[in-house]
């Protein structure tokens, strides 16, 4: 939707100017009094001047142009006009060392590929199901019973490919039961794998952390097989997921088809290979690389493991409560925002495990400063700090909601369910509860938890990823969990660590074209001399779908 009149504001504090998007003859905007403070900023549409005043000692800014759109696909070309301006002082650029996980050059990481494409399996053949079997749970008789006890064998279907065909049955064992937690231990494991104090470990572990974390903070699952529990299941069909010397590794999974029945009847269509239960399915030990070649010790499943289970419980809580409580809800979540929370619980679990809060603007030293909070980040934060930087690197072909879920996507739609946290309330609450708790899905599903504005939360969350922690700069445009600069730049403070992607404009380039996607951003700096004046202009391109473009610039130094 394109808006006839607009409201362009000082972020911040300073003035409000009203214009007419892409009305040339209003005449240039500026700060009030005519300078900009350090830390001030300005938001222009595409079309309008916007002028700036280098005061008597001049300036350092960024100007950043964002695509506000909220589609997921296609993009928006854009020109960028400027007058006035001097390239910005760079610094050297440092070595980057690479850190060592088994014996590898660089870390084994999860592989979200393997993740994506079964989300896509699970929507095109399940959502056509959702009708049907809602009717089904109420009558339905469990598989899974509570008088199933330590010892006992059952029979588990762990093919984590096909939803409603091709079976693949192995005998699990049960070898510990929690609270809410029931460990499973599939008998075809390579030997000797964990043993019953460390799958006792993990029912203790899911029933006091995990699964109150999740609960807390996203809803509670269902239980359509009536147990009480959620059936933990470490398997070697997880490993058998990741190819013979990968550089990625599938951790463990949650597959939906188990909430749909097995067996049709005149009210529901079967889902035949479906385990009728709450499941959640994980990687085994396998020290001697049995299984494609890949060794997994015990340590190294033993650390990667309570991560994967808080990240997978969320997508259990959303799809069930999508199935069976929301039942307004026309289909599984998209799968960026499911993502992007089960993202979420990740943070969430570093907090608890660490000891740190959020909104603690967190900094390297922070991180680094006493084992516990070292080991906490690399097995619960770790992966989320890797994909935002992807999205840094990228940011104007990437975004929170950008189709074909890429890292960078995940990285961004982790980043902005964050910030909109953080800017919404001084805690948590139940904002991620309430986007699980919701019949809408999507971008609908955001604006009805954070207003109809969304585009302008994406612009300053936008412009924070260039401006967050410069002195002055107002609090929408700051990230108040995490201190990215100080992080990425590590016990150096090196700034030229910071991955962002952005142009270094010079005096001697009038304009500069591009294009970004929706929800996406294009990033330059600048200085303007003393008592110079500069001038800004963002248009664009012939024929490109750019009426959600928006220029931002702010005074960092």
């Amino acid at each position: 939707m394109s808006l006839h009149a607009r409201v362009f504001a000082l972020v911040g504090t300073v003035a409000i100017m009203s214009g007419i998007s892409g009305c040339k003859n209003d005449g240039p905007v500026g700060p009030v009094g005519g300078a900009f403070e350090l830390g001030q900023s300005l938001s222009v549409g595409r079309g309008r001047d916007a002028r700036i005043f280098g005061n008597s000692t001049g300036g350092t800014f960024f100007a950043v142009v964002v695509n506000s759109g909220l589609d997921s696909v296609g993009q928006a070309g854009f020109t960028l006009r400027a007058s006035g301006i001097r390239a910005p002082d760079i610094p050297p650029l440092d070595r980057i060392p690479l850190p060592a996980e088994e014996g590898r050059a660089v870390p084994l990481r999860p592989d979200r590929a393997f993740e994506s494409r079964l989300r896509d399996v699970e929507r095109a053949t399940l959502t056509p199901r959702f009708a049907a079997t809602r009717q089904w749970n109420a009558t339905r008789v469990p598989a899974l019973p509570t008088t199933v006890a330590i010892g006992d064998l059952v029979t588990v279907n762990v093919n984590a490919t096909d939803p409603c065909a091709n079976p693949q049955y192995h005998t699990a064992r049960v070898v510990a039961i929690g609270a809410k937690a029931l460990i499973l231990n599939d008998t075809l494991n390579p030997k000797p794998g964990f043993s019953t104090t460390d799958f006792q470990r993990y029912a203790a572990k899911f029933d006091t952390l995990v699964y109150p974390m999740d609960v807390d903070a996203f809803g509670e699952p269902t239980d359509i097989d009536k147990n009480g529990h959620i059936a933990i299941v470490f398997t070697r069909s997880v490993n058998e997921l990741t190819p013979r010397g990968a550089f990625s590794f599938v951790g463990g999974l949650t597959f939906s088809r188990d909430l749909f029945p097995q067996v049709g009847t005149a009210r529901a269509q079967a889902c035949p290979s479906s385990n009728e239960g709450e499941y959640l399915y994980l990687m085994a030990p396998d020290p001697n690389g049995t299984i494609n070649g890949n060794r997994r010790t015990n340590g190294f499943v033993d650390t990667n493991t309570t991560a994967v289970i808080a990240h997978e419980l969320v997508h259990l809580i959303n799809a069930s409560r999508k199935l069976y409580v929301n039942t307004a809800a026309p289909k599984f979540e998209v799968k960026w925002l499911d993502e992007g929370l089960a993202h979420i619980a990740e943070e969430l679990l570093f907090y608890r495990e660490s000891g740190l809060t959020s909104r603690s603007n967190l900094t390297y030293f922070n991180l680094a400063e006493t084992p516990r909070t070292r080991s906490a980040y690399q097995a619960d934060m770790a992966a989320n700090t890797g994909r935002y930087r992807e999205y840094l690197a990228a940011t104007s072909t990437s975004s929170p909601y950008r189709a074909g879920d890429d890292l960078s996507t995940r990285g961004a739609a982790w980043s902005f369910l964050r910030y909109l946290a953080d800017r919404r309330a001084a805690s948590d609450g139940d904002v991620f509860s309430r986007l699980v708790n919701n019949s809408a899905i999507g971008t609908a599903n955001l604006q009805s938890v954070f207003g109809t504005d969304v585009a302008s939360l994406v612009r300053d969350w936008s412009a924070s990823q260039a401006v967050d922690d410069v002195q002055g700069v107002a609090a929408e445009l700051q990230q108040k969990s995490w201190n990215w600069r100080s992080i990425f730049g590590g016990v150096t403070a090196s700034p030229a660590l910071y991955p962002l992607s952005v142009t270094h404009m010079a005096a001697s380039t009038p304009s500069y074209a591009g294009s970004v996607v929706p929800g996406g951003s294009a990033f330059f700096d600048f200085t303007v001399a003393a008592n110079d004046t500069a001038t800004f202009t963002l248009d664009g391109q012939a024929g490109a779908p750019a009426s959600n473009l928006q220029l931002v610039i702010v005074r960092t130094q």
